[in-house]
């Protein structure tokens, strides 16, 4: 009986030790799509912005038709990215308060 409790207890280890470095792999791979996700966040954001605000709709295709599409969006992506940190900085500031 007690080499059966004994294999139980060195599978029962290695099934923890499985467990564990496939965490770590998950977390990693979560870490590298939180990033995707913070950029569609955004541009969810910002299409929610322009439906409510009828006079943002107004400049954005105001700016279409000035500058074109392409780079109204490597615009808006580079500001995008401004805002993003900008706002981490913010909480930052705020965080040691």
């Amino acid at each position: 009986m007690s080499s059966r409790l004994h294999e139980i207890t060195r599978r029962r280890r290695l099934l923890v030790a499985r467990a564990s470095e496939q965490r770590g792999a998950f977390a990693l791979q979560a870490g590298a799509l939180r990033q995707s996700f913070a950029f569609a966040d955004l541009a969810w954001r910002g299409y929610r912005l322009l439906r409510a605000t009828p006079l943002m709709g107004i400049l954005v295709a105001a700016g279409l038709v000035v500058v074109g599409p392409g780079r109204l969006l490597r615009l808006g992506y580079r500001s995008g990215l401004l805002v993003v940190g900008l706002l981490r900085l913010m909480r930052m500031f705020r965080a040691l308060r």
